[in-house]
């Protein structure tokens, strides 16, 4: 049955901004809600919070603030406490992590026997990822067996893949283990020591809470409580629902001893196949420890937890709404990081919502001189403004003149070397590869295995197509990417492709064109101030209107020119 609570006044807890980074933290979290972020955020520094608030809205539809009290999903954060269920148990003497499955499943099919929680833990089982749908009335049983009886990826422990399905069993081994349920276990043993009030699926008392709701673009997407009870596709792995205090309170709580013993979290922090402990990233950055793990869904939620252990700070990032064809945190968490370490970040102007009815009279498609368009849409209070071709994006991003050029050259060079690949001819694409001898094979091996991989889906792939190129930093220097479209009968398949120096420095998969949208808020009427938060840049514009104020085209400043252009019908 689906569950709305009302917001009352009772969610407000007290939020933080202390001190000139907390006041830099969120001035910049404020002047980025109209161009499109909306979550929570908690930063604490060398054992001080200096940052706890909200941003943006948790019910748009009733105007329900963000607060630092909102609940957000944590996505596959969850995996942690999965992971330090196991370890509390370990504890417990209940069980091993170098147990095999077999003690846990019966009729374990030959392959799987050799299984440990270990393996599970690090992603190095072999496991699939996925056996369903998150919300499917998956049972516990059913889905182990579903997981056991699937082929494996590969002989276990001999490489890194993640594995939704292996937290899954290894939920499933909690609930044999202790003979309690998986969320009644972890409650008891890891939040209630650690003094976590609003964190789990369905035992905190939600009612004093306002729960986020979930949006894709302008879809509301409800908000977790409204979804079937966690089943076994999800439980385990992802959906654990949480406030930024509470994970605070969880940070705190593994620097001590209160849920877990000094060998439990050697154990657990010990960094295995890819950097990768139990449930956790564990990284040797340039800051020092780096022991993070990370969330997200199609539904729009996603959220991030970064503890610097050697410099003292911890992240805690919510998100409640999507980035284009991304998560939201992606753009906004190195920014956040710039501004805690010391870096400058580009800030947006000051502005405010306008609303959406405001501002519909601007839609519509706006042709350059050379054809491409700008194509601009009303949506979530502002002006969503795309880039349709190179053209449009070399006018909307202001590369000038010089590397307008450029990136013509790339797309034609583009086309020119991967075209002949349709026919098995892998010269012309040899030529402009950078350290080739050793590249060849694996970027060959890497487009076979796609193209194989997406064969019925696409059809026979009858051109391949430079579909933007773009500005972009490859190994810390500066490079060119261009999108390719493998275009088959059917469907297509998308490649990114890196330059420098009109050399191919690396080649990986992509999901398709990027959204390019930027997202503009007005400052006078006919003016707007757009801002990019992967890019942290700032964009102007400014209509032209006919003497009944309509618009008929647009002006952008890109360098020392002012592009226009004309608005295509009304």
């Amino acid at each position: 049955m689906a569950v709305e609570f009302s917001f009352n006044g009772g969610d407000a807890t007290e939020d933080i901004v202390r001190g000139d980074l907390g006041r830099k933290l969120d001035d910049y979290l404020a002047r980025i809600t109209p161009f499109g972020f909306s979550g929570a955020l908690l930063v604490a520094k060398e054992g001080e919070i200096v940052l706890n608030k909200g941003y943006g809205e948790a019910i748009r539809s009733k105007k329900v603030p963000n607060t630092s009290g909102t609940v957000f999903s944590t996505g596959s954060i969850t995996k942690q406490f999965t992971a330090a269920g196991i370890m509390k148990l370990e504890m417990m003497d209940k069980l091993q992590t170098q147990d095999p499955l077999s003690k846990y499943f019966e009729d374990i099919p030959e392959d799987k026997k050799g299984i440990t929680l270990h393996h599970l833990l690090t992603h190095s089982s072999g496991v699939v990822n996925v056996v369903g749908r998150d919300y499917d009335r998956a049972q516990r049983d059913e889905t182990a067996g579903k997981i056991l009886h699937t082929p494996l990826l590969f002989t276990p422990g001999k490489r890194f893949a993640y594995s939704n399905a292996g937290y899954s069993l290894l939920a499933a081994v909690i609930e044999k283990a202790s003979g309690r349920k998986y969320e009644e276990f972890i409650d008891q043993h890891l939040f209630v020591p650690a003094g976590m009030e609003f964190t789990g699926y369905r035992l905190p008392k939600w009612e004093k809470k306002v729960v986020a709701h979930w949006y894709t673009g302008e879809r509301d997407n409800g908000n977790p409580l409204e979804k079937p009870y966690p089943y076994w596709n999800l439980l385990g792995n992802g959906g654990i629902l949480s406030t930024t205090m509470d994970m605070y309170r969880w940070h705190l709580a593994l620097l001590g001893d209160r849920v877990l013993n000094a060998e439990a979290k050697k154990k657990m922090f010990t960094p295995y196949l890819n950097e990768y402990g139990y449930g956790w990233d564990v990284i040797a950055s340039e800051r020092g420890l780096l022991i993070q793990h990370d969330g997200g869904s199609s539904l729009g939620s996603s959220a991030e937890m970064r503890r610097y252990i050697d410099a003292g700070v911890v992240t805690i990032l919510f998100c409640n709404q999507s980035y284009g064809n991304e998560v939201l945190f992606y753009p906004i968490r190195d920014k956040v990081e710039d501004l805690v370490f010391g870096a400058n970040v580009v800030l947006p102007p000051k502005v405010k919502n306008v609303p959406v009815v405001e501002l519909r009279k601007f839609e519509g498609s706006y042709k350059l001189e050379g054809g491409g368009l700008i194509k601009v849409r009303a949506k979530n209070q502002a002006l969503h403004v795309s880039p349709d071709g190179q053209e449009a994006v070399n006018a909307l991003f202001a590369v000038g003149e010089a590397l307008a050029e450029h990136f013509a050259k790339l797309n034609t060079l583009a086309e020119d070397v991967l075209n002949p690949i349709l026919s098995g001819d892998y010269d012309k694409l040899a030529a402009v590869l950078s350290d080739r001898k050793r590249r060849l094979g694996s970027v060959r091996q890497l487009i076979a295995m796609r193209l194989d991989k997406h064969a019925k889906r696409t059809g026979e792939i009858k051109k391949v197509i430079a579909r933007v190129t773009l500005p972009a930093e490859f190994k810390e220097k500066r490079a060119a990417r261009t999108i390719i479209q493998f275009k088959g009968e059917k469907n297509s398949v998308y490649f990114i492709f890196f330059w420098q120096d009109m050399m191919n420095v690396g080649v990986g998969p992509a999901m398709g064109v990027p959204d390019l949208s930027v997202p503009f808020q007005t400052l006078n009427g006919f003016e707007f101030a757009g801002y990019h938060l992967d890019m942290a840049r700032n964009f102007r514009m400014a209509f032209l209107v006919d003497d009944k104020g309509i618009p008929v085209g647009l002006i952008i400043p890109s360098g020392s020119e002012r592009i226009r252009a004309d608005r295509l019908g009304k």
